[in-house]
Order: C-alpha cells, then structure tokens, then sequence
C-alpha cells in the first residue's frame, strides 16, 4: 500500500484512493491515458511502457507479467522475440525517458518509418503520458491496480479550435491526433487552474523541470509572483537551492521531491517521506506531481525537435495562468 496518507480507502484501487486527492486532474490523467491507447496501437504502447516500468522498478506496472516477456526485454535489441517496429518503439522510448534531448534525428526518422507515419508525434504523446503516469505509480509506491482500470475514453473531447499545434510552433504542421490534442490540453487545464500550492512553489518547481528536460521555451519563461527578499531571478536558486537562504524549507523540499521524481521515483527515502508530510497535505503534493506530469510534455517537443526555443533571446519573459489553467505570455 501506498505511504501518502489516504483520504478515503473504500475506492476500488490504492491508485483510486491517491488520485481521489485531485479528482479532476485524476480523472483528466485517466482520459488521456485511454485516448492515448485509443490513437495508438495500445500493444506497442503496452510494450514501452513495461520496459521503462522495468528500468524505473514500478511494481505496480510490472505484476502479473510473463516472466519471460520481461526477460526478453532485458536485451530486447539482441532479442529475435520483437519485430524491427518494437524495437525502434523501444529505442526511442528508453532514449525519452533518460534524455529527450539526446533523441537522434535517425531515431526519430526510423521511429516514423516503421509506424508508417510521415512524423510520429502521436506516438511520442502517447509516451509522454506514460512515462509520467509510471513516475506517479513508482514515486507514491502504489500497489498493482485492476487490468481493466483503463477503460475506452469516456467522452468525446473537440480539439480547441484556437490551438492547431501540439508543439506551439507556429507554421508548422504536425500530425498529431486531434483526440489526443484535446485530450492533453483537457489535462493542461485540470493541472495548471489547481491553486492548493502556494505560487512560488509552484513556479520553482516548474523552472527546475525545465532545466532537467533542457526545454528553452519553459526556461526563457517567468511566472508573475513577489519574489524573495534579494532575489532577481528564482532560476539562480533554484540551480543551488540546497544552500539557498532565500527559498523555504517547503520550497526546498518541493525541489527535492522533483529532483527525485525524475531522476530515481522509486527512490523515496524516509527522510523524504518524512519532509513531504511536513510540508504538505496529501492533496498538495499530488497537486504538484501531477503538474510535473504537464510541464513534462515538454519533452516530446524536445525529442521531435520542435522546441520553439526562447520566447526572447534577450531577456526572460512573463507569463501567467488564466482562470481556466491556460498559459499566458503577457
């Protein structure tokens, strides 16, 4: 069972009970998740997603799964058990998961030519989402949940009609389904108009992230808030926030929790344990996490090569959410 506290343990799974701490993000994550399998081919989803649940040790994910299957995915690329499609669904998906920006442009090209697509950004989006989800499942240490536990989506989404492109990139075209469009900037929404954390902990958070996932677009950007005391950019703090005299020991301890959900999730020492029920509800940090989980999409961006880069080369520029969640330079 889970160590985050529960507010309610009559759901049918310990994955029910952690996200009933944010139902509708809970249940925007599930959506996206179903549209994902939807648009894709769910077995070559359903393939990438135990191999990263394997070299990130999600039990949740890897119970109740042949043992050979998971042996032949120990050395997949010697394997004659996976076709040339699995493979490179596997490569890109292992290279994402450490690194977006070391995606090469022939992963890229050998991805989309063995799917059959002239660019494979629905594929990737699907990855993206994942990935995430297993981060929460491996961080929050939550039992195996029900096969059935995602179901075909339960809704239609209509893309938004002022945003053609997945990737913000102005002019240029992508194939992105545009069910899983709308099902991701449903999931942007849920997150982002969420206000249980305090904004400059929301903002140091997201600044470390994107450092992590090197996204020049989220790194150029600075949220609108009261800075600390002496401090003119909270980028520099948060480089070094450990010896930082400026942020707060909740601020810190948010920085902690990011650094260990990307790098090692299932590497939640107690004294983590410890400062996270010190410094937050459960609701909080189920909050932040599942805005990791969004600020993470910029990694598919990256990998694709579609990072719009800085909004200005000069200097850093402000933005802010709207009521709804939206994201808005100013």
């Amino acid at each position: 069972m889970t160590w985050l506290p529960l507010s309610q343990t009559s759901a049918d799974s310990d994955l029910d009970n952690v996200l009933a701490h944010q139902p509708r993000a809970g249940r925007s994550l599930k959506n996206f998740l179903s549209v994902a399998e939807g648009v894709n081919d769910s077995a070559l989803l359903h393939l990438c997603r135990l191999r990263l649940a394997q070299l990130m040790n999600c039990r949740a994910q890897l119970a109740g799964v042949e043992p050979g299957l998971l042996q032949a995915l120990e050395s997949w690329k010697q394997s004659k058990r996976f076709t040339a499609l699995e493979k490179a669904a596997l490569d890109y998906a292992e290279q994402f998961m450490v690194g977006a920006n070391n995606i090469s442009a022939s992963q890229r090209d050998n991805l989309a030519r063995e799917l059959g697509v002239g660019e494979p950004s629905t594929f990737v989006y699907g990855l993206y989402i994942n990935e995430g989800f297993l981060r929460l499942l491996t961080f929050f240490d939550i039992d195996p949940y029900p096969p059935n536990w995602l179901v075909p989506a339960s809704r239609d989404l209509e893309e938004k009609s002022d945003r053609e492109h997945i990737e913000w990139v102005e002019g240029q075209k992508s194939e992105t389904d545009s069910r899983l469009m709308a099902a991701y900037y449903d999931f942007n929404l849920a997150t982002c108009s969420q206000h249980g954390v305090d904004e400059t902990t929301d903002e140091v958070v997201r600044l470390r992230s994107a450092e992590y996932h090197d996204c020049k677009f989220c790194q150029s950007v600075r949220r609108v808030l009261d800075l600390p005391e002496g401090v003119d950019d909270l980028m520099a703090e948060v480089r070094h926030y450990e010896k930082s005299t400026a942020l707060t020991g909740q601020q810190k301890t948010a920085l902690a929790v990011l650094d260990t959900f990307v790098a090692s999730p299932a590497q939640v020492d107690e004294n983590l344990k410890s400062r996270i029920l010190a410094h937050f509800s459960p609701a909080q940090i189920v909050e932040l996490l599942l805005k990791e989980v969004f600020w993470m999409s910029n990694k598919p961006m990256i990998s694709l090569g579609t990072d719009p880069g800085p909004v200005s080369p000069e200097a850093t520029t402000p933005f802010e959410y709207d009521r709804e969640g939206n994201f808005a330079i100013l």
